[in-house]
Protein backbone atom coordinates (compact mmCIF):
# COMPACT_ATOMS: atom_id res chain seq x y z
CA UNK A 1 0.00 0.00 0.00
CA UNK A 2 2.96 2.56 0.79
CA UNK A 3 4.38 1.92 -1.97
CA UNK A 4 1.63 2.86 -4.40
CA UNK A 5 0.20 5.52 -2.13
CA UNK A 6 -3.01 3.71 -1.18
CA UNK A 7 -5.07 3.46 1.91
CA UNK A 8 -7.30 0.48 2.45
CA UNK A 9 -10.19 1.80 0.91
CA UNK A 10 -8.68 2.50 -2.56
CA UNK A 11 -6.90 -0.67 -2.29
CA UNK A 12 -10.05 -2.54 -1.60
CA UNK A 13 -11.35 -0.74 -4.83
CA UNK A 14 -8.41 -1.53 -7.15
CA UNK A 15 -8.89 -5.05 -5.97
CA UNK A 16 -12.87 -5.20 -6.18
CA UNK A 17 -12.76 -6.51 -2.01
CA UNK A 18 -14.64 -5.51 1.19
CA UNK A 19 -13.05 -2.61 2.95
CA UNK A 20 -13.87 -3.82 5.78
CA UNK A 21 -12.62 -7.46 4.99
CA UNK A 22 -9.09 -5.95 3.33
CA UNK A 23 -8.56 -4.08 7.03
CA UNK A 24 -9.15 -7.38 9.00
CA UNK A 25 -6.51 -8.92 6.37
CA UNK A 26 -3.92 -6.16 6.90
CA UNK A 27 -3.88 -4.33 10.51
CA UNK A 28 -0.85 -4.13 12.27
CA UNK A 29 -2.59 -7.44 14.27
CA UNK A 30 -4.47 -8.66 11.46
CA UNK A 31 -7.60 -10.75 12.57
CA UNK A 32 -7.77 -12.86 9.36
CA UNK A 33 -5.09 -14.26 6.75
CA UNK A 34 -4.72 -13.23 3.10
CA UNK A 35 -6.29 -16.14 1.74
CA UNK A 36 -3.94 -17.36 -1.80
CA UNK A 37 -6.38 -16.30 -4.55
CA UNK A 38 -6.34 -12.68 -3.19
CA UNK A 39 -2.15 -12.86 -2.81
CA UNK A 40 -1.63 -13.50 -6.41
CA UNK A 41 -4.62 -11.28 -7.67
CA UNK A 42 -2.77 -8.56 -5.39
CA UNK A 43 0.51 -9.72 -7.49
CA UNK A 44 -0.76 -9.49 -10.67
CA UNK A 45 -2.74 -6.45 -9.94
CA UNK A 46 0.20 -4.43 -8.53
CA UNK A 47 2.80 -5.89 -11.39
CA UNK A 48 4.99 -8.39 -8.60
CA UNK A 49 6.43 -11.50 -9.09
CA UNK A 50 4.47 -14.44 -8.63
CA UNK A 51 4.68 -15.56 -4.95
CA UNK A 52 6.32 -11.56 -4.00
CA UNK A 53 3.96 -11.38 -0.65
CA UNK A 54 5.15 -15.01 0.53
CA UNK A 55 8.34 -13.52 0.86
CA UNK A 56 9.50 -11.94 3.77
CA UNK A 57 11.45 -8.83 3.97
CA UNK A 58 12.99 -6.77 6.74
CA UNK A 59 14.98 -4.46 4.66
CA UNK A 60 11.45 -1.54 4.87
CA UNK A 61 9.64 -0.56 1.52
CA UNK A 62 11.51 -0.97 -1.86
CA UNK A 63 9.72 1.65 -3.98
CA UNK A 64 10.09 -0.51 -7.07
CA UNK A 65 7.41 0.68 -9.46
CA UNK A 66 8.43 -1.67 -12.35
CA UNK A 67 7.69 -4.75 -10.04
CA UNK A 68 10.75 -5.96 -9.88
Amino acid sequence: MQENALDVALMAACLAVDETLLQAMLAERPTRKIPDVLARTMEQTFSKPLGWLDCVDDGGIAYDLLGQ
